[in-house]
C-alpha cells in the first residue's frame, strides 16, 4: 500500500523544531506526495515553516483539523531500528513520529487526497493546518497560525486537534477499550525556585544550605496533592464508564459527585485518572553545584504544573509560594513564562461530536466513545477563542503499554491501526 511507504518516508525527515532545513524538505516531500491536495487547495506558509490548506465547501460554515510536524528528538541507543529510519518490520512502521505525531498529518492528507481523486466536495470548508513546535509549546507554530485565522475574521464551527486516543486497559477493571475524545484541556504553566546562601569548602560543611533547602523544597513539592475537583469532563466520563464496571464502583461512578471521595482513594494509583482530578506539580529541572568538592551558593529547580479547569496559572503560583515559605526559597514565574490557563469544556452533544463518535463506531466498534479531560497540551489550546467546540482524539487503539512509545524507545504504529486511522479521517470528512 502506498500509503505506508509514504508514512515510512514521511519519518525520514528529522523534524525536531530547529532544524528547519529538515521541515523544508518535508514540506517539499508533502507536495510531491499530496499533488491533488496541492492543486485543488490553497496552500499556505505561516512563519515560514507553518502549514494551512483551505478546501473550500459547498455552503456556509468551517471545520478546522489540527495536527503538528514536529517530533521529540530520539537518540538510536536501545532502539530495534534507527529512530528516523521509518523501518517497515513485523506489521508496523517504526520511529519517531509514528503515534506523535506525523501519523496524523499523513492520514489527514491521505483521506483528502482520496476524497478529491473522487471528486468530493464537502460541504462545510475544511481547514488543516499544521504546526512545528507543539513539541516546545506551539507558540512559534500554532500561536501564529491562530493569529493568522484572528486576523481575517475566521472562526469555526468546530476543531479537531490530536490529544487522546482509544486505549485498552486504562483502568484494569474495564474490558472495552475506550475511546477517549478530549473536550477540555488542563493549562500549563512551570515555575522557578532558587535557594542562595553562603558556598564553601565541602571538608567543612554548613547545615541549611541552598541544596539542602532544595532538596526540602523538592520532597514538599512531589508530597504535595492539591483539592480533588469534578470537572464536567470528567463527571461525564465517569458516568460513561460505569455502565462497565462491577457493583459498588459502577454505583459510585454513576454518581460521581456522591461519592468523590471513594472514586478518588480509588483511583489514587493510576496516574493518568488521578491527574484528571487535580492541579498536578512535578520538579522536571534541578541545577547546582560546578565541583565535587565545592558547596554550592544557589541552587534551583523548575516546577511543572498542570493547571485543572476552574483554577489559574496566579492562583498556583500563589499556592507554591504558601507551601515553601518557610525555606527561604524565592518561587518566580519561570523566565520563558508561557502560561496557558485551562481551555473551557466543549459542547459534547453537538453534531460535529456526534459525528466523530459514528465515525468512532463505524472503524472500532468495539470501542466505547467517552468525553474526556485532555491532562497534556495541544496545540488546539492557541485556538480557544476561534471555536467553542474544540475536541482532541487521534484514532489510534493502543494497550497502556503501546502508551509508553509515545515519546519513547521504538515508538512505532502498526500497519492496520495506520490504515484505520486513514478511514477514520476519510469518513469524518465526508459527513461535513
Amino acid at each position: 500500500m502506498e500509503a505506508i511507504e509514504r508514512l515510512s518516508q514521511s519519518i525520514r525527515f528529522k523534524t525536531v523544531s530547529g532544524n528547519w532545513q529538515e521541515f523544508s524538505n518535508f514540506h517539499a516531500f508533502l507536495e510531491r506526495s499530496f499533488p491533488l491536495v496541492y492543486q485543488r487547495m490553497k496552500v499556505q506558509k505561516i512563519n515560514d515553516y507553518s502549514l494551512i490548506y483551505n478546501w473550500t465547501g459547498k455552503r456556509e460554515g468551517a471545520v478546522l483539523f489540527l495536527a503538528h510536524m514536529d517530533v521529540v528528538p530520539a537518540e538510536e541507543r536501545d532502539w530495534v531500528v534507527p529512530p528516523f529510519s521509518g523501518e517497515i518490520r513485523d506489521g508496523y512502521i517504526w520511529g519517531r513520529g509514528t503515534l506523535d505525531d506525523k501519523c496524523c498529518v499523513m492520514a489527514i492528507l491521505e483521506a483528502a487526497e482520496k476524497l478529491l481523486g473522487e471528486g468530493f466536495t464537502p460541504n462545510k470548508s475544511i481547514y488543516i493546518a499544521f504546526g512545528f513546535d507543539e513539541e516546545t509549546k506551539g507558540h512559534l507554530g500554532a500561536r501564529k497560525t491562530a493569529e493568522h485565522f484572528r486576523s481575517r475574521g475566521i472562526k469555526f464551527d468546530a476543531i479537531l486537534d490530536e490529544g487522546a486516543a482509544i486505549i485498552e486497559g486504562f483502568m484494569p477493571q474495564i474490558k472495552v477499550p475506550l475511546a477517549l475524545v478530549g473536550v477540555a484541556e488542563k493549562g500549563l504553566a512551570s515555575f522557578d525556585l532558587i535557594a542562595r546562601g553562603d558556598g564553601g569548602h565541602s571538608s567543612a560543611p554548613k547545615r541549611n544550605s541552598p541544596v539542602e533547602r532544595m532538596a526540602k523544597a523538592i520532597e514538599r513539592v512531589s508530597s504535595y496533592k492539591s483539592k480533588a475537583v469534578l470537572t464536567q469532563a470528567v463527571e461525564m466520563f465517569f458516568k460513561t464508564i460505569s455502565k462497565y464496571m462491577s457493583f459498588p464502583s459502577s454505583i459510585f461512578l454513576k454518581n460521581p459527585r456522591l461519592f468523590l471521595p471513594f472514586i478518588e482513594r480509588s483511583i489514587a494509583r493510576n496516574p493518568s485518572a488521578n491527574a484528571m482530578l487535580r492541579t498536578t506539580m512535578c520538579t522536571t529541572i534541578v541545577k547546582a553545584g560546578m565541583a565535587d568538592n565545592v558547596i554550592p551558593d544557589l541552587a534551583t529547580a523548575t516546577v511543572n504544573v498542570r493547571i485543572i479547569p476552574g483554577e489559574t496559572a496566579q492562583q498556583v503560583f500563589d499556592r507554591l509560594k504558601n507551601l515553601l515559605s518557610d525555606l527561604d526559597i524565592e518561587v518566580m514565574k519561570n523566565e520563558r513564562w508561557e502560561v496557558s490557563d485551562p481551555v473551557i469544556c466543549s459542547n459534547f452533544g453537538g453534531t460535529f461530536f456526534e459525528s466523530i463518535s459514528k465515525t468512532i463506531n463505524d472503524i472500532f466498534p468495539q470501542a466505547v466513545v467517552t468525553p474526556f479531560l485532555t491532562i497534556g497540551g495541544t496545540d488546539s489550546r492557541h485556538y480557544k477563542d476561534l471555536s467553542s467546540k474544540i475536541y482532541r482524539f487521534a484514532p489510534i487503539l493502543m494497550n497502556s503499554e503501546e502508551m509508553k512509545l509515545v515519546h519513547g524507545k521504538n515508538e512505532r504504529i502498526s500497519i492496520e491501526n495506520y490504515k484505520k486511522m486513514i478511514d477514520f479521517y476519510y469518513q469524518l470528512i465526508k459527513r461535513e
